[in-house]
């Protein structure tokens, strides 16, 4: 017994010299790195609380980790899942996880913090906007021990992997104390970030999360702490005053304006990056409300929209003009969908108009309603340039036909919030996805009062969607969902405008960073040069 203590106290050495080698390795790693990487982003002025907001930004990313990532190559990668197997039946999928991630307030992720957020995405009342495929999805979760367990689903889900890697993990510990009045300003998650300081309407301070290691090794040579000290991200939008910023450093990276992007590439002091976003810019009806109800009337709408010069204009040609809706940068795209869908056609949208008793009565130029009354057709937008110039070309090219359109200028949070409602006519809004899935997430009539911010659904387009959902095989999962593409195009819930381009400046003293073919901006590695 006694003679097992030497060899006890020289074990204890050797694992303090492993121990003390480690830290200092990770000291020579960090050393002269460090800084604040500032963010202009006005969408983040929303809620925290992945199971609250409608929108999930720079913020949510930097808080939570994920069950999963994608790779450079756009394959999936574990992120907190170590590992997992699919069943035969691709009804289960049993995943392990690593065993050394924790939430910031100290509790561990394991397999019970997992089968809490995921059966809470799961759960009707919940109006969290993503994961709601988990709804019908999820039958129950069977937690093995303290590291694995196995989702049982109802039906196999061809984006699975794609919702849990959009699938946001809080720490149930923390979130149950703080409670959900509260949790979207006191997050607690176990993301490389920490927030630090939130000023309501101005900006958001997270500091470097001192424990996290746990950055995913196909996308990131070093596991973590991030180098960066701290990450602020400022809520504003006007396009002038943030590259202003971004010249004189005050922000490290942010949108180019087109108009701007030869200046921005001539500056040494910003690096630019080109390329086409997965993301479209849409204008929305509200199906829900008259007269919007009608399909004529919204494909009217249609045909009164020049996309190619709503494209030049807002974006001097550098986006691509759009008529359906998954953009080319989005797999099922189906370029042949094009021939069906409604295009620039001013006097067959006046006639359409005409037909369903919209004329001018007045001889203003204008139309009125079928009543005989003034006729008003309000457009919620967004209040950055950006989206005051898209409307403003909208309005000129309706106006051309005689609709009056008026445009009301909303703060980015409030126009998503109004799209919840009900209450809204048309909107102006962008989504950005990497899986035709994304036509379930505005599709499915669970999601009306959430992300469904058309308020459109049918028995038919439903059934299509599951289908689409359902589908393993890609040949024929790419089949459905031109499928349901073709059904949207031809209830015309939306109009299709344009496919932007991302024009990414960053200063050049910001070292380590990439952009993912995502063209999402992956700084985890990133850093300022340190005294």
């Amino acid at each position: 017994m006694y003679k097992s203590r030497p060899v006890i106290l020289l074990l204890l050495i050797a694992v303090l010299v492993v121990l003390g080698g480690a830290a200092l390795a990770q000291d020579d790693i960090m050393a002269g790195k460090g800084g604040r990487l500032v963010v202009a982003d006005a969408n983040s002025n929303t809620s925290f609380d992945p199971f609250v907001s409608s929108w999930h930004s720079w913020p949510h990313y930097a808080i939570y980790p994920t069950l999963f990532s994608r790779a450079l190559d756009m394959s999936y990668v574990g992120y907190l899942a170590d590992s997992w197997e699919v069943s035969e039946d691709s009804k289960s999928l049993t995943i392990n996880l690593i065993d050394y991630a924790s939430f910031s307030d100290g509790s561990p992720i394991d397999a019970e913090a997992l089968k809490w957020n995921l059966e809470k995405y799961a759960d009707p009342e919940s109006t969290a906007s993503t994961g709601r495929a988990l709804i019908t999805l999820l039958d129950n979760i069977e937690v093995h021990d303290d590291y694995s367990f196995t989702m049982h689903m109802n039906s196999p889900h061809a984006p699975l992997f794609f919702v849990l890697a959009g699938l946001e993990i809080v720490s149930p510990t923390a979130y149950e104390a703080i409670g959900p009045d509260d949790f979207g300003t006191n997050p607690v998650g176990g993301g490389p970030f920490i927030l630090k300081e939130l000023v309501t309407d101005n900006y958001a301070l997270f500091e470097r999360n001192p424990d996290f290691t746990w950055a995913p090794p196909e996308l990131y040579d070093h596991p973590g702490p991030v180098f960066l000290d701290e990450l602020q991200i400022l809520f504003i939008g006007e396009e002038q005053t943030v590259l202003a910023a971004l010249e004189t450093g005050e922000i490290s990276l942010a949108g180019i304006p087109t108009q701007n992007l030869a200046d921005a590439e001539a500056n040494p002091d910003i690096d630019v990056h080109v390329a086409k976003l997965s993301q479209i810019r849409y204008v929305g009806f509200n199906t829900s409300k008259d007269p919007w109800t009608n399909p004529d009337l919204r494909k009217a709408f249609a045909y009164a929209t020049d996309r190619q010069e709503f494209v030049t204009l807002a974006w001097d040609d550098l986006a691509d003009p759009l008529y359906q809706p998954l953009p080319p940068t989005i797999w099922g795209h189906n370029p042949e969908l094009n021939a069906i869908a409604p295009s620039f056609d001013p006097e067959k949208a006046g006639a359409m108009l005409d037909e369903l008793g919209y004329v001018d009565v007045n001889g203003d130029g204008l139309r009125e309603d079928p009543d005989g009354n003034e006729w008003v057709v309000p457009l919620a937008t967004a209040s950055p340039d950006e989206w005051l110039r898209q409307a403003e070309v909208l309005e000129a090219q309706w106006r051309a036909v005689g609709i009056p359109l008026q445009i009301d200028v909303l703060e980015f949070s409030a126009l998503v919030d109004l799209t919840t409602t009900g209450e809204h006519d048309l909107f102006l809004l962008l989504y950005g996805y990497q899986d035709p899935s994304i036509l379930t997430y505005f599709f499915d009539p669970e999601r009306k009062g959430g992300s469904n911010r058309a308020w459109f659904s049918t028995d038919e387009l439903t059934e299509l969607l599951v289908a689409a959902d359902s589908q393993l095989d890609p040949e024929l999962r790419y089949e459905a969902v031109t499928a349901v593409s073709k059904y949207i195009i031809e209830a015309s819930p939306w109009v299709y405008l344009a496919v932007p381009p991302a024009l990414t400046g960053v200063r050049a003293e910001l070292m380590g960073w990439r952009i993912h073919p995502d063209t999402s901006f992956l700084y985890w590695n990133a850093y300022f040069e340190v005294e």
